[in-house]
């Protein structure tokens, strides 16, 4: 399924990325973009991740994602 339509991410990316080392929304952002466009999937992506195992940082020094 499509989960961030800005940058064409699926569900099944992000999960391949989580399972390469993706700790949280930040790393999956700065791999494929997915939350740094509009922002309605950053839910989604957060929830992704917890799902294989991180838990999602809501602000981490150094990496900014537009709102």
């Amino acid at each position: 399924m499509w989960v961030c339509h800005c940058h064409a991410v699926t569900d099944a990316r992000i999960r391949a990325l989580v399972s390469d080392g993706a700790s949280d929304m930040h790393d999956v952002a700065a791999r494929c973009g997915a939350g740094t466009g509009c922002g309605g999937c950053r839910d989604e992506v957060r929830r992704l991740c917890d799902q294989g195992g991180h838990k999602s940082e809501t602000n981490r020094p150094g990496m900014a994602i537009a709102s």
